[in-house]
Formats: C-alpha cells, sequence, structure tokens
C-alpha cells in the first residue's frame, strides 16, 4: 500500500490498480461504506475501524467477480461442475484456498451475467466492455477530508454499479436503495470520477436477480435524485469529519 504524505493538497485525487484487499486495508481514506454505516449507527470514525471490513455476499462477490473481473474469478473461485472444464488447479492446496461453488450456484451466475450482457434496456454490454471497472480512486477535499472509491464500473459519461437482488423491480429496489443507503453511493463515486476526470457523469445501477426469471433492470438516477444525494452526501461527510475530530486525541 502506498503511503501518503500527511498533508494532501485539496485538489489531490489519484487512481490506482491495486487488489480490493489493498483498498479495503487502506484506511487512511473513507469509503463510502463507512459513510453508510456511521450515517446508520452514528458510530465515530474509531469506532468504526475496529468493526472491520464488512464483505457481501458470496453470491453477490462471485457475481460481480464474473462479469468485472474474470481473469480474478478464475483464480479465487472453484465451480464444482463437469461442464466448467476449463477451469485450471495447479495443486490441491490451490483449490483449498478457492471459494467453492457447486453446480447449482454456477448456473444462476451464468445466467445472470448472459441476462445482463444480453439486457435491451441501455448497451450494458457496451458500457462494461468500454468503461474501467475496478479501480480505486483516492482523493482530498478542501476541508481536510480524505476519500475513497472503487466503482465498479465508469465509462466518460455513466457510473455502474452492479447489485444483485432478490426483486429488481422499482418499488422493491427502491426500498433497497433507501435501507442500505444506496444513493449516497451513488453520490460518492460520481464525486469520486467527477474529482479524476473533471466530468460529471450520469450514474446507474444495474439490478440483477440471480434467481428465475433472472430480471434485470437498469435503475438509472434522475438528475433530482443524484442533486439531493449530493446533499445528503456532503451532510453526511461534514457529520463524520466532525465525529473523527473528537475522537481524535
Amino acid at each position: 500500500m502506498t503511503e501518503l504524505k500527511k498533508d494532501l493538497p485539496d485538489h489531490y485525487c489519484e487512481s490506482r490498480r491495486e487488489p480490493l484487499a489493498d483498498y479495503l486495508s487502506n484506511r487512511g481514506f473513507v469509503s463510502s461504506s463507512q459513510l453508510r454505516r456511521f450515517e446508520r449507527s452514528g458510530l465515530t470514525a474509531g469506532q468504526l475501524a475496529e468493526g472491520g471490513v464488512v464483505t457481501g455476499t458470496v453470491m453477490g462477490e462471485a457475481f460481480h467477480a464474473l462479469v468485472l473481473e474474470p481473469q480474478i474469478f478464475s483464480k479465487q473461485y472453484l465451480v464444482l461442475a463437469d461442464t466448467n472444464a476449463e477451469q485450471r488447479v495447479d495443486s490441491e492446496g490451490d483449490a483449498m484456498q478457492r471459494q467453492w461453488l457447486d453446480a447449482w450456484q454456477w448456473s444462476a451466475l451464468c445466467r445472470g451475467r448472459d441476462a445482463l450482457l444480453g439486457s435491451g434496456q441501455a448497451p450494458v454490454s457496451d458500457w462494461l466492455s468500454a468503461g474501467n471497472k475496478e479501480l480505486s480512486i483516492y482523493w482530498a477535499d478542501s476541508l481536510g477530508g480524505r476519500w475513497k472509491a472503487r466503482p465498479d464500473c465508469f465509462t466518460d459519461n455513466i457510473v455502474l454499479d452492479l447489485k444483485t437482488t432478490n426483486d429488481c423491480g422499482d418499488e422493491s429496489f427502491g426500498r433497497t436503495r433507501e435501507r442500505f443507503g444506496y444513493d449516497l453511493q451513488a453520490a460518492h463515486y460520481v464525486d469520486a470520477v467527477t474529482r479524476l476526470t473533471g466530468e460529471a457523469p450520469r450514474f446507474a445501477f444495474l439490478a440483477v436477480e440471480l434467481n428465475t426469471p433472472y430480471a434485470v433492470r437498469v435503475h438509472e438516477l434522475s438528475r433530482p435524485e443524484l442533486d439531493a444525494a449530493r446533499r445528503r452526501l456532503e451532510l453526511v461527510k461534514q457529520a463524520y469529519s466532525a465525529a473523527s475530530a473528537q475522537a481524535s486525541p
């Protein structure tokens, strides 16, 4: 992990092509996950750090890897199915270190991926093919805040966030967005990409069901929704910075 100077200029922004583990372990910068947890719990920055890293579900993480980083998927997962004979396993130790997926899980992941890439709601396949995927972005602001983000994918015009869900319909996924603070995450990602590129992109959730009928829905945030999320994000950042300053010795 790269060490940074204690004081950073407010125009500081850089991107890094790094393993997810390095991004997660870098506690000198604050992620949208920490901000969302802080908004719900009111815990101080120190208490949040003590809580460790919270990861997603096995299927959700596997789906992200399969769609966004297939080369990582082939190294981290082992599919226990005859239909995936192309897998390379160097040793028993190699096999034991991977996350095992059964035939049903593999089938669900593939069907979800195919449904996503074949979606006619938007040029999803083109976006994912052309976009920057899993790029870590670090930046500072004029108030001394240090922030980080790792968008699933972004192009010159749009930021994409891949979500697996039991129901991708507007009403159900809308409740999920509110419950988990997804719009706060959206504003944070847009801020990161704007800082990096100088352009203000659109934002869309790619919601995918990993069960029959493997439905897909592209939920693009409207301009008023994104503006509201930005205002909410600024309030949370201010409260987080104040709590961090109060907790510092």
